[in-house]
């Protein structure tokens, strides 16, 4: 009974390694981030993909918010809207200068066209989504002025 549960503890402590192990390319960090719009994948905390700036607007965005209400977010700024149905999907190639990233990723979501600048850190040996940049003409944003604003914050 005993090197049952040794084996188990061994078995759930690379599982979870695994699971949060770092991303040694900006792609490699978009490809596993965007998975779940495809296959449904979604994880319970999305904090792995998120730099600790980004992580605490998400963060101070649900601590300021009342319970029962929306938060600054109406839309998912991953696929520039409500819902998705992505095709096309593209990750373009990354600028690197030293530990930031810079990198476009273009879809079509429900048939529109999508483009979106994703800046990212390396943190913790891998790299992070530190901000997203919409230049969409019908819905430009970044996504950490959408914080800001709502939490009274002058950029």
């Amino acid at each position: 009974m005993r090197l049952v549960t040794i084996a188990a503890g061994m078995f759930l402590a690379f599982a979870g390694s695994a699971f949060a192990q770092p991303y040694a390319e900006p792609a490699d960090l978009l490809e596993a981030f965007y998975k779940p719009y495809f296959d449904g994948s979604f994880p319970d905390d999305e904090s792995q993909f998120r730099s600790t700036a980004l992580q605490a607007l998400y963060d101070n965005d649900a601590e300021i918010t009342p319970e029962g209400e929306m938060g600054a977010l109406s839309f998912d700024p991953y696929v520039d809207g409500q819902d998705y149905e992505i095709t096309d999907f593209e990750i373009g190639a990354a600028g690197i200068a030293a530990d930031a990233a810079s990198a476009d990723v273009t879809f079509n979501n429900f048939g529109e066209p999508r483009s979106l600048m994703y800046e990212m850190v390396r943190e913790d040996g891998g790299w992070k989504i530190d901000d997203v940049v919409s230049n969409n003409p019908d819905n430009p944003y970044r996504l950490s002025e959408i914080f800001a604003e709502a939490a009274g914050v002058a950029q």
